[in-house]
C-alpha cells in the first residue's frame, strides 16, 4: 500500500512538472508542436515508466493513470470555477494585429513567426495585415483572424488637442 502511495505522490509530481513545462513551451496547439517539442513530451512519457517499481507495475499504472486522470479533471472543475487560475493554467488571448498593424511585440513575445501569422492570414483569404481588424493568439494557439468589412479601409487619424 505504502508503495500505491508513493506512485500516487510521484504521478502528481510529474504531472504539474509537465503542465508547467508545456505552459513554459507557450500558446501551441497539438498541430503547432514542434519536432522538439514532440520529442521531449514522448521522452518524458517514457521516463513516467521508470518510477513505478517493478514489483507493482500492472497495479502501480493503474494508479498511475488514475491519479492522472483525477488530477485533470479536478484541474478542469478548479478553471471552470476561478477565472484566476483558468488564466494561470491556459493564459490569456493576445492581440497580435490591430487596426492592419503587427504588434511585433506581441508577435516576439508570444514566439510566434511572421510565417504563422502569414499562414493565418492566408487561411481566412487574405494576404496582408493591413486588411484585417484583429488578429488574436488564442489560449489555443489559434490565430483568429477578423478581417476589415468590405470596403472597409482603416483611416488612422492623430489625436485631437484641445485648447
Amino acid at each position: 500500500m505504502e508503495e500505491l502511495l508513493l506512485v500516487v505522490g510521484q504521478s502528481l509530481s510529474v504531472y504539474i512538472i509537465i503542465i508547467i513545462c508545456l505552459r513554459l513551451l507557450g500558446k501551441k496547439g497539438l498541430a503547432e508542436l514542434s519536432v522538439a517539442d514532440l520529442v521531449l513530451i514522448v521522452i518524458i512519457g517514457e521516463s513516467i515508466g521508470a518510477i513505478i517499481p517493478e514489483e507493482i507495475k500492472f497495479s502501480g499504472t493503474i494508479v498511475y493513470i488514475l491519479t492522472l486522470v483525477s488530477a485533470n479533471f479536478l484541474l478542469d472543475k478548479i478553471s471552470f470555477k476561478s477565472k484566476k487560475f483558468k488564466k494561470f493554467m491556459e493564459g490569456t488571448p493576445v492581440i497580435v494585429i490591430r487596426n492592419g498593424k503587427v504588434i511585433q511585440s506581441n508577435l516576439k513575445k508570444e514566439k510566434i513567426s511572421m510565417d504563422n501569422l502569414e499562414e493565418a492570414l492566408r487561411s481566412k483569404g487574405l494576404t496582408k495585415a493591413e486588411e484585417v481588424e484583429l488578429g488574436i493568439l488564442e489560449t489555443d494557439g489559434a490565430i483568429s483572424i477578423i478581417p476589415l468589412k468590405k470596403g472597409e479601409e482603416i483611416v488612422m487619424t492623430s489625436p485631437k488637442k484641445h485648447n
